[in-house]
């Protein structure tokens, strides 16, 4: 039995993606969750300000306050300027009212897109009387050993994902005189 085959051809999904077929081998382009996001338009940064960090202080906090979307990581980027560098935990948390002196707002990673994520995150620098030691605190993801000057990423792919009402946050155990932390994250519908 003879069999035909194509040496070039195109898929269409009902989407409109398309696959191509070369020489026996399907050709794909795939798409991360997060470049999916950013095309959508639901793909955000959070950029603290730099800032003198006291001890009764979290470098920066953010909060999901949204009932209807999980919100994913994607990275976390440091920044420190103390004699020695510093440990800086990040961890998660639930069911904390958070209490910042700078609000930030998310920064859309699509600029065509017109979405806003206001409504959807609480976040802020020196997130006020919630340091590293505190209680409510007991959810640590990551202790980097931040050196001073160098940008220290944690690419987590969206591994933490936060529904509603639970945060991460940046500190430093050091107390840097001057610090900077960006979140960088997507929405994804429940």
């Amino acid at each position: 039995m003879a069999r035909d085959f194509a040496e070039k051809t195109s898929l269409i999904g009902p989407s409109g993606d398309t696959a191509r077929v070369e020489d026996g081998c399907l050709i794909v382009n795939p798409k991360s969750a997060f470049t999916q996001a950013v095309e959508d338009g639901w793909a955000f940064s959070w950029a603290s300000l730099t800032y003198n960090v006291t001890a009764a202080d979290t470098m920066f906090a953010l909060e999901n306050v949204s009932a209807h979307h999980i919100l994913c990581i994607e990275k976390v980027i440091i920044s420190v300027s103390v004699a020695g560098g510093s440990v800086c935990p990040v961890f998660t948390a639930s069911g904390i009212t958070l209490t910042v002196t700078t609000s930030v707002a998310g920064v859309n990673l699509n600029r065509g897109s017109g979405n806003l994520c206001a409504s959807m995150t609480n976040a802020g620098t020196i997130e006020v009387g919630q340091n590293e030691a505190a209680t409510s605190w007991l959810k640590r993801c990551y202790m980097p050993q931040c050196v001073t000057g160098v940008p220290y990423i944690i690419d987590v792919g969206g591994a933490i994902r936060l529904p509603n009402d639970h945060l991460i946050a940046v500190d430093a155990i050091g107390d840097p005189a001057a610090a900077n932390v960006t979140f960088i994250g997507w929405f994804e519908p429940i």
